[in-house]
């Protein structure tokens, strides 16, 4: 049911679960993350706008008397409740601006602790979000009418809640379940544990969670045979190992962050095609159409898509 990743991490905050696991299913199935902000009352944030947890129960979009409030003290206390009360067990991801927990991504917010310039931490957490991971089966379907070559590479842009994650999760079960073609051989790089954890990705992919895209790579390469690779949000840092899996004859499948007229714009992403890693671009809708694909174009058809982008 698409609702029961909501009750997941519903479950992941212990004193208004009780009070998220009432609502009705079909509002559930429409959140896509939950918020808590030190002083501000519980939100849901979803495709129709922001709702707000009555301390009683139920929902109201208006800030009025009688909701769930967040207090500073509880706010720290689910913070730690997540980490597993072992804060620096999870210093890398919060250097990095969230925590994992239960298959969930909470990204937290508060002040940087700087250690020559670099993030070494967060202190005085005053927010966080926990963003609903979700299950769309089929949602890739369209990939395979418009017959995309994976071992050519694709390229997959949307704005952030696009559903790129989403989308890329039912390509990785295509693929390895075999539902369109023979299964194929998939290497995951899961560095935030969120394509995988918590949903079964079938037979022929191997996950590699927790690394660096970079690291995850040049292991996979090395040590799993993979026919095609696939990770979320690559960023500029993981410019050489595209380009190492390019050279070794190994298709990629990624997402970058980027609007459906952002893609030529921004530098990253103008990189990315420019190493030639992918014969085909994927761009989503946005937020408002979560995994809704909106163009498939081949590489060679660029030209003009970048002349319409401006």
């Amino acid at each position: 049911m698409r609702y029961e990743s909501f009750n997941q991490v519903a479950s992941l905050i212990p004193l208004y679960q009780d009070r998220l696991l009432a609502l009705p299913e079909s509002l559930k199935a429409n959140i896509s993350d939950v918020r808590l902000k030190s002083g501000y009352p519980v939100s849901l944030c979803g495709r129709e706008g922001v709702s707000f947890l009555r301390e009683k129960g139920g929902v109201t979009e208006k800030l009025e008397s009688g909701l769930a409030m967040v207090s500073p003290v509880y706010l720290r206390e689910t913070f730690l409740y997540l980490c597993g009360h072992s804060v620096f067990s999870h210093e890398e991801e919060i250097r990095h601006g969230y925590v994992q927990a239960d298959g969930c991504r909470i990204g937290i917010c508060g002040t940087a602790v700087l250690e020559k310039g670099r993030v070494k931490g967060m202190r005085d957490i005053t927010s966080m979000v926990l963003r609903i991971p979700r299950e769309v089966p089929g949602c890739s379907d369209k990939l395979y009418q418009h017959r995309v070559d994976f071992s050519k590479g694709v390229l997959i842009a949307g704005a952030p809640g696009s559903g790129k994650t989403t989308l890329l999760r039912d390509i990785t079960q295509a693929l390895s379940t075999g539902r369109f073609a023979p299964c194929l051989r998939i290497a995951v790089l899961d560095s935030r544990g969120e394509i995988s954890s918590g949903f079964d990705l079938g037979p022929c992919a191997d996950v590699l969670k927790g690394f660096p895209k970079p690291q995850a790579m040049d292991i996979a390469l090395r040590t799993l045979s993979p026919e095609l690779i696939l990770c979320d949000e690559l960023s500029p840092d993981d410019l050489g190992a595209v380009r190492r899996s390019l050279y070794a004859g190994v298709g990629i499948i990624a997402t970058v962050h980027a609007g459906r007229d952002e893609l030529f714009r921004r530098p990253l992403c103008r990189k990315l095609i420019e190493t030639g890693a992918f014969g085909t671009i994927v761009t989503l809708y946005g937020r408002s159409f979560p995994c809704q694909i909106d163009r498939v174009e081949t590489t060679n058809r660029l030209a003009g898509w970048e002349s319409r982008a401006g």
